[in-house]
Formats: C-alpha cells, sequence, structure tokens
C-alpha cells in the first residue's frame, strides 16, 4: 500500500466501530466480545473495561454466568460477580441454537476482540472457534483461555484453580520444610511422608494471575494490530501461566540441569508473621520475642529503623487500614440490586485518561434489547428471537 495516500485499514475500521463511552480511559473506543465465564476470563475482561473498552458479556438466557451466585451475597447478587462484571454490557444468547451462534458472527465483525474460555475442542463446535470467526472479521483478536492447554494427557480436563496449584508446586511450596538456619541439601529430595506438610493456597492465584496475563496479552496483540499487523489468536492456559508464575522464586532450585549448583532456601524463609500484643507485624526474621510490643509500637521502632514491616491485618480489618484509606483504593457506592458495597477501584491510575466505573453490573441480558438494535433488528424481529428461545 502507497503511504502517501493516507489509508490504513487498520485505524479505519478501529474508528468505525468506536461507540460512544462517558468517562473514557485508554481502551475507549474498541469493543471487546466476552464469551467467557466464572473468573479467569471475566476478571481479565473487567480490567479491560476499567480501562474503557466497550465489553459485550454473552451468557445463556436463565441463570446467565454461575459465577453470580458464588460466595457472599445479597439479593441475589454475589461480591465477587459485581466487581468482576461491572462496566460491562449484558447479552442473552442461547449458544446452542443455530440463530444464537449466527448472532455472535454478526457481533464479531465489529468486535475487535472476542474472549472465550471453553475446553479446547466446545467452542469450535459451536461454530465459534477463531477459525470461524476470522472469516467474517480477519483483524479480530482471538484469546482462547483453558486449563492444561491444547496438548496432553489432561488437556480435556475440567479444571478449578485448585488443580493448577497441585501441578505448579505451589502447595509444596507452602509446607514450610525448610525453616530459617536449616543447611540447604538436595531440594529433589523431599524426607517428608508423601502427602504430608503440602497445603493449598486459600485463593484462587492462578484464576486471577491467568485473567492479569490475558489482559496483558490482549493490549499486546491490539498494539500489534495498530502498528499495522492483522488480528491473531492467543492462546493462553492455566497451566502456562502458574508455572511461569511460580518460577522465578519458587523454582529457582530446580533451573539449572547438571552440577556444582549453589542451592538455596526460599524467599519466604526469611520472613514470617510476628505476633504482637494486640494483633501481628510481617516482617524479615527478627529473631527476638515480638509480644511484648503493641502493634503500633513496632511499626515505629522498625520503621525508624528502615525496616520493611506491615501489619498483618485480619480481613475484616483492610477497610480501615491508615494506607488504605489514604490511596483511596476502596470506593463506595450503591448498586440497584446489592444495595450498599464497597470494591476496590481499578488498580493502575492513567495521568491523561483517568478511570471512571461506568456501569454496575448487569443483570442477565439487561441490555440484549439495546445491543441487537445497534446490529440493525427491529423489536419485532427482537421479539420473536425471544419467542423461538433464541435470546433472554
Amino acid at each position: 500500500m502507497n503511504e502517501q495516500e493516507g489509508e490504513n485499514p487498520t485505524q479505519d475500521k478501529a474508528a468505525e466501530n468506536q461507540v460512544p463511552v462517558s468517562g473514557g480511559g485508554p481502551l475507549a473506543g474498541i469493543r471487546i466480545l466476552d464469551l467467557s465465564r466464572v473468573v479467569s476470563g471475566p476478571m481479565a475482561a473487567v480490567i479491560l473495561a476499567d480501562q474503557g473498552a466497550d465489553v459485550i458479556k454473552v451468557e445463556p438466557p436463565g441463570w446467565g454466568d454461575g459465577i453470580r451466585f458464588l460466595g457472599a451475597s445479597r439479593n441475589g447478587l454475589s461480591a465477587i460477580f459485581a466487581l468482576i462484571n461491572r462496566n460491562k454490557r449484558s447479552i442473552a444468547i442461547n449458544l446452542k441454537h443455530p440463530e444464537g451462534a449466527d448472532i455472535v458472527r454478526k457481533l464479531a465483525v465489529k468486535a475487535d476482540v472476542v474472549m472465550q474460555n471453553y475446553r479446547p475442542g466446545k467452542i469450535e463446535k459451536l461454530g465459534l472457534g477463531y477459525d470461524d470467526l476470522k472469516e467474517v472479521n480477519p483483524d479480530l483478536v482471538y484469546l482462547s483461555i483453558n486449563g492444561m492447554g491444547e496438548a496432553g494427557p489432561a488437556s480435556d480436563q475440567k479444571v478449578y484453580d485448585y488443580v493448577i496449584q497441585g501441578i505448579t508446586g505451589i502447595t509444596d511450596a507452602q509446607a514450610e520444610f525448610n525453616p530459617v538456619g536449616d543447611s540447604m541439601g538436595d531440594p529433589n529430595e523431599d524426607f517428608r511422608a508423601p502427602g504430608t506438610g503440602q497445603k493449598m493456597v486459600r485463593s484462587i492465584i492462578y484464576d486471577k494471575v491467568t485473567a492479569l496475563t490475558a489482559a496483558q496479552s490482549i493490549t499486546a496483540a491490539l498494539l500489534a494490530r495498530e502498528r499495522g499487523g492483522r488480528g491473531q489468536h492467543i492462546r493462553l492456559s492455566m497451566l502456562d501461566t502458574g508455572v511461569y508464575f511460580n518460577w522465578p522464586d519458587l523454582m529457582w532450585n530446580h533451573s539449572f540441569i547438571g552440577e556444582d549448583v549453589e542451592f538455596s532456601g526460599d524467599l519466604a524463609d526469611t520472613y514470617e508473621v510476628h505476633p504482637t500484643a494486640d494483633g501481628a507485624i510481617v516482617a524479615h526474621h527478627l529473631g527476638a520475642d515480638t509480644s511484648p510490643y503493641s502493634t503500633d509500637q513496632l511499626m515505629e521502632i522498625l520503621a525508624s529503623n528502615d525496616i520493611p514491616a506491615g501489619r498483618a491485618n485480619k480481613r475484616h480489618q483492610v477497610r480501615d487500614d491508615p494506607q488504605v484509606i489514604a490511596s483511596e483504593i476502596l470506593k463506595t457506592f450503591d448498586h440497584p440490586r446489592g444495595g450498599k458495597m464497597v470494591l476496590p477501584r481499578a488498580p493502575a491510575r492513567f495521568s491523561g485518561t483517568p478511570l471512571t466505573q461506568r456501569r454496575h453490573s448487569p443483570e442477565v441480558g439487561e441490555h440484549t434489547a439495546e445491543i441487537l438494535s445497534e446490529q440493525g433488528l427491529t423489536m419485532d424481529e427482537i421479539i420473536e428471537l425471544a419467542r423461538k428461545g433464541v435470546i433472554g
């Protein structure tokens, strides 16, 4: 293409697909079609939604995404759903109905990104895989998240976070079998009885770190497209992400092949929770009894000696921590279904394209008619689709 003609089809397409948003953000004008469910995909999508993208959440009619009912809730709204699905619009589509899948294909024509976290091969059976959708939109960035990857004996296995915790060795790292001061032997030798000592991390860390990786990968692919490339397929597994996430510190004793390796204890062997008279702090190993001191006293002593330390807050204390308050991390608002809530703001703070919360988490199919109207469907056509069970 002749640069002097000033033509850039990728930029023209982005301009065509821009949607009006209030509050803006660095991703304003980017449209994302989110077919994912539960945590890893929706949390990736909310990062992009918080940054201004128009995220259309595709849910099955009726109950919608199962994460709506997980954990603490009020009036049918779960706290986790409220956080990881804010700033999105919801359209309820029966993907197993041929006309439902056809609606998604038509929405993909004007989308910049499609996301899905079905097990390998499942989405292709619906005719909504990357090869299917790139036929209607060659500039599409398509993200596939799965548990174990697309090859191997466990690739078709249903996976939750705890499965990845086990495979990647994080449960072994919680065992605390190498306390400070012990000599470091061969890390390949395990002197514990099988099945003893290992512990779960009490958070879905691999769902969440996969979400962070997915969001970054999407913006990288969008940047590549903006620089003159085309769309592409991003494949991301929780297992890949978990191994990569663990490796720098938890696996440094397993990074060298051969002899003459100077093994080392874990970083976690050097710090611990220290009890105080009224609570606890976290700091490096102090080698002293800290229990006679109050938390404030001990924090002041350590700070005056430039020793990194922090309050070991219980969960109910986090909201009232002075630094959390000073940083204005948490925002209180009224949710139309859940009532008064407190949730964290998006962590990245952009000086030129500031972020705002534009929407509360949606009801199932709250924006179905709105989105289909944008596609040019009449109200009669929308009602007929609902009558046939295609949409909800």
